[in-house]
């Protein structure tokens, strides 16, 4: 039985060498270096913002970790007809390079409130800090987070002209 697995073992590398197809050599891959989002980010604590209808901007919050529960979130739009908000994190927010330990226990992570005007007008959004949780709502629980509890509440008049 050994003979007979040594033949057919003998014969297959034979048959690579009567001139069939050679394979092709592996093409390398470069890796293109990671590149940080591009955009604007407004610093942390700015109240006021003038966009343009379909310009997006971004403001920095105070970083925070997904690992223990940490969490930004947009409880409030005055008038979501003039603007369109959300909470960008980690990577998406402008200058932020991607990074291993994101979702890592105490690993901290930028965010950023990110607005796009809709319609001419001014409206204002209400971001909260709360920990423990991805369901962000007025009241919730403060007590655990990196950041020393109560985080005031950010509020961010936005003017779309």
């Amino acid at each position: 039985m050994t003979a007979l697995l040594a033949a057919g073992a003998l014969m297959m590398s034979g048959c690579s060498l009567l001139g069939g197809e050679e394979s092709p050599t592996p093409v390398p891959t470069v890796e293109q270096p990671p590149t940080p989002r591009e955009g604007t980010l407004l610093p942390e604590g700015t109240t006021e913002v003038e966009v343009a209808a379909d310009e997006t901007v971004q403001v920095a919050l105070p970083k925070g970790s997904l690992g223990v529960g940490d969490y930004w979130d947009v409880v409030s739009v005055e008038d979501d007809s003039i603007i369109e908000a959300d909470v960008a994190i980690g990577e998406e927010v402008v200058g932020e390079l991607p990074s291993d330990d994101d979702e890592e226990e105490g690993g901290s992570q930028a965010f950023a409130v990110e607005v796009t005007g809709l319609a001419p007008g001014e409206t204002t959004v209400r971001v909260l800090y709360c920990t423990r949780t991805r369901t962000v709502s007025e009241g919730c629980d403060q007590s655990q987070g990196t950041l020393e509890p109560p985080v005031e509440p950010v509020e961010i008049r936005v003017r779309v002209g």
